[in-house]
């Protein structure tokens, strides 16, 4: 009986599972209720520490099936052997998608992923500048960050996707382990006209800007929820339309703070999520779903 559950997991696994992407994270909290205060909070850039700006595209990570016929004589063994391998032949495949889709998108927003590059993620964080530490000098206690920044073909809206962890301090495991991990997303706030022209013409200094108050806003948002302040949150949940980028979402969560013009809204994944101020016709009730 254990044998053939292994082989339904291997099978589900060949045929559904997507590959590793570095702007997702599952929740994790295990804290338990150990929270930072203002004082004790150090985060620390992981990765580039130059600004990583992305193109912005829909992903799908489908990939055809590849037939594959299994060989008989092996005995079960032999059959869970050749699905682990059919398994990572299909990651590969769905991979290798991702990564070209993601290069062919950042051909529309090139002149500004060369600018980008020259900005330093320590040159942003302003007001936080004195909590940024250097990887080198990070301990178990420091917040992990790693931010990467999307911009739609038009550079006409931005968004910041930030992966936010502590790693447990001491682990003889090969994988590592958190304490806690989530994700933070901010997406930007409306532009007129000229910031539009100056972001298509590569003003690197609105470009600093919009950056900087991406960061920031992720940040906060980030020490809120590592100092406790929103948990202890009883919010009703609601639903919100989301507006802008690639398509329109509707997400269920609930608004635990606002803050810098925006909105922060928890959902139900827990991860957070920062947009701009929803007036009433983009937000609706539960009364309103079909």
């Amino acid at each position: 009986m254990k044998l053939i559950s292994i082989f339904i997991a291997l099978f589900l696994v060949g045929c559904g599972s997507t590959p590793y992407r570095d702007d997702y994270a599952k929740h994790v909290n295990l804290l338990d209720g150990q929270y930072f205060d203002d004082t004790s909070v150090e985060f620390s850039f992981i990765g580039s520490q130059s600004v990583d700006l992305r193109g912005l595209y829909q992903k799908n990570d489908t990939a055809n099936a590849s037939p594959i016929l299994y060989q008989a004589g092996g005995g079960l063994i032999g059959m869970l052997a050749q699905i682990g391998t059919h398994s990572t032949l299909i990651n590969s495949q769905r991979n290798e998608k991702l990564a070209k889709e993601q290069e062919q998108v950042n051909q529309s927003i090139l002149p500004l992923i060369n600018i980008s590059k020259s900005i330093m993620l320590t040159d942003l964080v302003e007001e936080y500048e004195d909590q940024n530490i250097s990887q080198e000098d990070s301990t178990a206690d420091t917040i992990r960050i790693k931010p990467i920044f999307f911009s739609n073909s038009d550079m006409t809206e931005f968004s910041l996707t930030s992966i936010v962890w502590l790693p447990f301090q001491e682990t003889k495991k090969k994988r590592q382990e958190f304490k806690y991990k989530n994700l933070i997303r901010v997406h930007s706030q409306k532009f007129s006209d000229s910031e539009q022209e100056k972001i298509a013409n590569g003003d690197e200094k609105i470009l600093s800007e919009i950056f900087s108050s991406l960061l920031n806003t992720a940040i906060f948002m980030a020490k809120s929820e590592l100092m406790g302040k929103y948990s202890k949150l009883n919010k009703p949940v609601e639903t919100f339309i989301l507006k802008g980028e690639l398509n329109q979402k509707v997400i269920r969560g609930s608004i635990v703070a606002e803050k810098y013009g925006y909105q922060i809204i928890q959902d139900l994944h827990s991860w957070l999520i920062a947009y701009p101020k929803l007036d009433d016709s983009k937000k609706i009730t539960d009364d309103n779903i079909i």
